[in-house]
């Protein structure tokens, strides 16, 4: 019976010590049990609040989050003070440990409480190791149950600096729009006299707040099912906006405007691209649907031209984000129908994706697309 115990004992210690290294240590933080612990937690609180009215729902869903850090602290304390246990028990006899109380003797129990006053450096004596082997391991217990306790700190430590970074970012992209509805009322200010203004250093610090969103998401996942009384501060509110920027700036004026040549734009595509996909594999349950065939030239022309009202949503959203531009810029001129065709079928993969993106995560975090519509700057309960 010894070795079994031992088997599994020392396999409990190195689950939770392997789930430790992946979570706080490693730079991805991929641990195998705190992502589905994360994840689960997560669903069973929609389940849960599914039924209740929408304050109450916004409320039960802020409260996930919160509680799977000190869930997954306690499921690795538990891992290592039930594998100790068996540890102990497997070799706890009157010679190997001291029963100072009366009517103590060896047992699962007991073996659980010697490894609960180790793990915690409590140590009341009552029961305590006599063999040296033992003694090792009950000290060695000691420095583990405090380097996960350490570890935790610097872990919520760090969770919370990447919460507020996300809060500044939600929030800078919220003032400056004029219409919470739509991501173009961000460019306006930016387009006083017509002529683009400040491009560039507005473009490079959406880059750098969506990089080091990116980089904390990836070193912390809980951070994605984080809600708050502000719907502004969710992820899918943030991406939504940021993705109708750069498409705009991108594909909504001709090639050669100035507004469009800021060497900082490529690379805030880039970023929406990698930060998208890297959320569609790792969190989203479904796979973000392809893009919709750009209609044929015909159809386009026909639209452009004669000013036929296209039957496809996506040109039609295509043409007004083109004129919403223009009236920025201030120019009449009517662009070349081939050149423009060709920037629409550039922008529909990226605008459609953006898009598809936003309605997932916000339906798989539990938001209403109103409440990341309408006045996200209200609070939710």
């Amino acid at each position: 019976m010894e070795v079994p115990l031992l088997a599994v004992g020392i396999s409990l210690i190195l689950t939770g010590i392997v789930d430790v290294f992946f979570t706080v240590l490693h730079p991805d933080g991929f641990g195998f049990l705190s992502s589905r612990l994360y994840k689960g937690l997560f669903s069973s609180m929609r389940v849960l609040t599914r039924p209740l009215p929408p304050r109450f729902r916004a409320l039960g869903l802020s409260m996930a989050a919160p509680l799977m850090v000190p869930m997954i602290i306690t499921v690795w304390i538990a891992l290592v003070l039930a594998g100790y246990a068996l540890v102990y028990y497997a070799g706890m006899t009157s010679e190997s440990f001291n029963f100072s109380s009366p009517g103590l003797e060896p047992s699962l129990g007991e073996a659980l409480y010697v490894s609960g006053t180790a793990i915690s450096t409590l140590g009341f004596g009552d029961v305590t190791p006599a063999d040296g082997l033992y003694q090792t391991l009950a000290v060695s217990e000691a420095l583990i149950g405090f380097g996960i306790l350490t570890l935790a700190v610097s872990y919520v430590v760090g969770i919370y600096g990447v919460v507020q970074r996300l809060g500044v970012l939600g929030a800078g992209l919220l003032h400056q729009a004029s219409d919470t509805a739509e991501p173009l009322s961000i460019l306006a200010p930016h387009f006083p006299d017509g002529e683009p203004r400040d491009i560039d250093p507005h473009i490079m610090g959406l880059h750098r707040s969506l990089v080091e969103l990116y980089e904390g998401l990836k070193r912390y996942p809980v951070l994605y099912y984080y809600h708050s009384r502000r719907a502004y501060r969710s992820v899918p509110y943030t991406f939504r906006m940021i993705g109708g920027v750069a498409g705009a700036l991108r594909w909504g004026l001709s090639k050669d405007h100035p507004a469009g040549q800021s060497p900082w734009l490529p690379t805030l595509i880039t970023g929406v691209d990698m930060m998208t996909s890297y959320i569609d594999e790792r969190f989203l349950s479904e796979s973000l649907e392809m893009a919709p065939e750009p209609v044929p030239f015909e159809t386009f022309q026909a639209a452009f031209e004669r000013g036929k009202e296209p039957s496809d949503p996506w040109l039609e959203r295509f043409f007004e984000m083109q004129l919403y531009m223009r009236d920025l810029v201030r120019t009449q001129d009517s662009a070349d129908p081939e050149e423009c065709y060709e920037r629409y079928k550039e922008w529909l993969p990226f605008a459609h994706r953006n898009r598809a993106f936003f309605e997932a995560t916000a339906r798989e975090l539990g938001y209403g697309l109103e409440e990341l519509d309408r006045n996200p700057g209200d609070r939710l309960f």
